[in-house]
């Protein structure tokens, strides 16, 4: 598992500094910012996953984030993530408020601020960079093997930073195939911290925003 996530951390540095690459030489980056934000900006909505690892085990992030749209190149945007559904997982040899044997679930939950630079573009395919800084809480509660007696719950303060590379193919003029993948540095006390982990998203987009404007158009 160990050097999975090692080459998983290497992958992600050097997609991103590949695509960083790749952008300066396409355009200037300063002067398409410059350029895209004399541009009157179009508000969005949309819709974020995460598949991420949290010991050892799969799980889901999910977020609702809204902004506005300089020109499709820049997005500046603000989020809300949380996992939905936290599953509980059996921890034995792990005495929890004198319990040999628990049940553990974990949440976090977090607002965050972020920005997705669009570095490449064409017909019906463009590529990105996003980059997120949040605050937010997570959640260890303990329960007994009931799994409904609660034992006692800790929070910590969370400061979650995220980058990545995502790719998006339009099949219609509001909807989008889309994947991407990243790394999310979880910043707190050592509980907070066994969140950090590479993530992966795929699925499809829908660009709330962009289908507003093409239902308008079409009356």
């Amino acid at each position: 598992m160990d050097k999975s996530l090692k080459f998983i951390k290497i992958f992600v540095v050097l997609s991103i500094l590949s695509t960083s690459i790749k952008s300066q030489a396409q355009n200037n980056i300063w002067d398409s910012v410059r350029i895209s934000f004399r541009e009157k900006p179009t508000f969005y909505v949309a819709f974020h996953n995460r598949n991420t690892v949290v010991n050892v085990q799969k799980t889901k992030l999910y977020g609702i984030v809204g902004g506005f749209d300089f020109n499709q190149k820049i997005k500046l945007y603000l989020g809300i993530y949380g996992f939905v559904k936290p599953d509980k997982y059996l921890f034995t040899n792990h005495p929890i408020a004198g319990k040999d044997s628990v049940y553990q679930s974990i949440n976090t939950k977090n607002i965050s601020i972020g920005a997705d630079y669009t570095f490449y573009t064409n017909k019906k395919m463009y590529l990105s960079i996003p980059f997120q800084l949040g605050i937010g809480s997570t959640q260890y509660k303990y329960w007994e093997l009931d799994q409904n007696t609660l034992i006692k719950k800790d929070n910590y303060l969370t400061i979650p930073i995220e980058i990545g590379t995502n790719a998006y193919v339009k099949i219609l003029p509001f909807a989008a195939l889309k994947g991407g993948i990243g790394y999310r540095f979880s910043i707190g006390q050592k509980e907070v911290n066994r969140l950090t982990s590479p993530y992966y998203n795929i699925g499809l987009a829908l660009l709330i925003g962009e289908g507003i404007q093409f239902f308008r158009n079409l009356n």
